[in-house]
């Protein structure tokens, strides 16, 4: 009987344990879930603010010719739409929703925005899959920790990181209210490292193979830079397996879905050129950062870098003045850089690259100096990492995310050769800060799993609470605008074209801009072409020179076929001489007669 009564008492026991146990879970899970619902909430509410606070602005100088490239698809002008130097789905994204909204020129780049904010709501749930999946594979790896005697970070202490991680990238280094496809790219990334961590805990299924060939081919279609990068990600699904002779037929399988995605827009910039190309974006950018040639109006000054095919034509010498009609778009300098370049040799700088290397680093360095919360984070990490004394084993505790951290590497080194910009490398900055923190190992402990909560908790408050203070601007902007109604006077490039509209400028009209052309959104919005220029380098020289000089100017403009000259507003409040005021804005014109 004793012994029959001590086998009930110790089986009351384990029950009671395992009853526990399993009510900390439920709790656990219940504070993940909550966390993943509170940072959905934020994250949607802040992105919104952060895209309609300037819904009337336009800030990166590429905008202009992904409207004009969404526009000639529209119209079924393949010819000009097919560009091997922008990248098309981000101008794909515009089309779509031009054509179901049909907006007026006044509200073009309020659309344009939130094409923006869906852009990234939809990385918002790239990223959802895979910080859920990241918190899946630790669950599974608990066991073979716990039989070591060792913890590693809890479920909900991946979403309480991970997505004020994701929130301060998308809205501070990729930044939704820049126009670009930057966010279009970290959402497949952060697709694709899903798909991967998936393959790494379920390697037997082949549809996820299927997946990450398409996932892959859309991301190069976001962004040329993503095809170096797929056969870098491609390694890492066989990492992720573990096996070579179990995942390269899967491989092959998901190589070949790529190659489907890809093709047919390789095929058709192809045969534009007249020669292969998979994109011309990473010669040019070489060539104007490393081999220095001049951009733009390159007239084949530098010796060794070959001569232009089709060369702006320079009309003046000083202040230097060029003309460049007879292409497409609203400044056609900017819309097809691959075909002022033609004739162009590049060549590997040693010199060159040192420098640009160089300068990566020091940018990689303001980038990170720049936010401090990143310092927050080196902080939490290192002394995670200094408590649990096993900082000379991060190798083989970094081991399990190799297929991550390949990728990782590999996406802020392409950068680092040429041009390092928060936009380019966000979502790898983000992936690094997340592999660093998988290898955080500590003693199976109650003391250690404290730490690990407190630390979590505070990292996620800093980070939260510094967001959430520097979108105060955004979100007072947004409200005003949402209680108070528009303010046409504040969508100043509309003012500018609605001015020469009554100055009797028509759409399809050419005129010439004294001024950083790039950035001329005005012109778009009024469907004008720039066809001359004073060369950004030489304006200045044009304010300084008397009348009689500027008179020179204006009569190399009126032979280019322009029916107007448009400045803006002179440095230094210069003397503007003929030129007149358009309306309240800080934009003149000069009407050639």
């Amino acid at each position: 009987m004793k012994t029959s009564s001590s086998k009930q008492h110790i089986s009351v026991e384990v029950s009671t344990s395992s009853s526990a146990q399993l009510v900390t879970q439920t709790n656990r899970d219940i504070v993940a879930r909550w966390l993943q619902i509170g940072f959905w909430v934020m994250g949607t509410v802040l992105g919104f603010c952060h895209a309609w606070a300037n819904h009337h602005y336009l800030v990166n100088s590429d905008a202009m010719s992904y409207l004009d490239i969404a526009e000639a698809y529209l119209r079924g002008d393949w010819q000009a739409a097919i560009n091997s130097y922008w990248s098309p789905l981000y101008s794909w994204l515009i089309a779509v929703a031009f054509w179901i909204v049909r907006p007026s020129p006044y509200w073009k780049f309020s659309v344009l925005h939130m094409v923006n904010y869906a852009i990234y709501l939809f990385a918002l749930g790239c990223f959802a899959f895979f910080i859920g999946e990241l918190a899946k594979f630790h669950r599974g790896l608990r066991e073979t920790l716990h039989a070591r005697k060792l913890v590693n970070l809890p479920t909900w202490a991946w979403f309480a990181l991970g997505y004020p991680l994701f929130i301060w990238s998308a809205l501070y280094l990729v930044r939704i209210s820049e126009e670009s496809p930057d966010l279009l790219v970290a959402a497949f990334v952060y697709l694709t490292c899903g798909i991967l961590t998936r393959l790494r805990r379920k390697p037997a299924t082949l549809p996820p193979f299927i997946f990450l060939g398409i996932v892959l081919g859309i991301g190069y279609l976001a962004k040329t830079v993503m095809l170096p990068l797929s056969f870098v990600f491609m390694l890492a699904s066989i990492l992720g397996v573990g096996s070579l002779r179990k995942s390269l037929g899967r491989v092959l399988v998901a190589f070949a879905t790529f190659l489907l995605v890809v093709s047919p827009f390789i095929i058709a910039i192809s045969h534009a050129k007249g020669r292969f190309t998979f994109g011309d974006s990473g010669k040019l950018n070489y060539l104007w950062s490393i081999n220095g040639v001049v951009v733009p109006h390159w007239q084949g000054e530098e010796p060794g870098y070959g001569m232009p095919k089709h060369a702006t034509r320079r009309i003046l010498a000083f202040p230097e003045v060029y003309e460049f009609a007879g292409r497409p778009g609203t400044y056609p300098v900017w819309y097809d850089p691959v075909y002022w370049y033609e004739g162009s040799i590049s060549h590997f700088d040693f010199g060159g690259q040192s420098k640009i290397i160089l300068k990566s680093f020091m940018a990689f360095y303001d980038l990170f100096s720049k936010w401090g919360l990143q310092y927050g984070l080196l902080v939490g990490l290192l002394f995670l990492y200094l408590w649990s004394e096993r900082y000379r084993k991060l190798v083989d505790d970094l081991a399990p995310f190799w297929y991550l951290l390949i990728p990782t590497l590999a996406g802020i080194g392409i950068y680092f050769l040429v041009n390092v910009q928060g936009r380019y490398i966000a979502s790898f900055l983000v992936l690094l800060w997340l592999i660093f923190f998988s290898a955080v190992r500590l003693n199976d402990s109650e003391d250690s799993q404290r730490l690990i909560a407190n630390m979590t908790i505070i990292i996620m408050v800093v980070m939260s609470g510094t967001i959430l203070a520097s979108s105060s601007a955004e979100a007072r902007l947004t409200a005003r605008y949402l209680v108070n109604g528009e303010n046409s006077s504040a969508h100043e490039q509309w003012l500018v074209a609605e001015g020469l509209r009554q100055m009797g400028l028509e759409q399809g009209d050419n005129v010439a801009f004294i001024g950083k052309s790039t950035r001329a959104f005005w012109a778009y919005l009024a469907g004008l072409r720039i066809i001359a220029e004073i060369d950004v380098r030489s304006v200045d020289d044009f304010w300084v020179a008397d009348r009689s000089a500027r008179k020179e100017v204006l009569k190399a403009f009126a032979t280019t076929g322009a029916k107007a000259v448009v400045t803006e507003k002179p440095p230094n409040h210069g003397d503007v001489g003929d030129f007149l005021k358009i309306g309240n804005t800080d934009y003149y014109a000069y009407m050639l007669r």
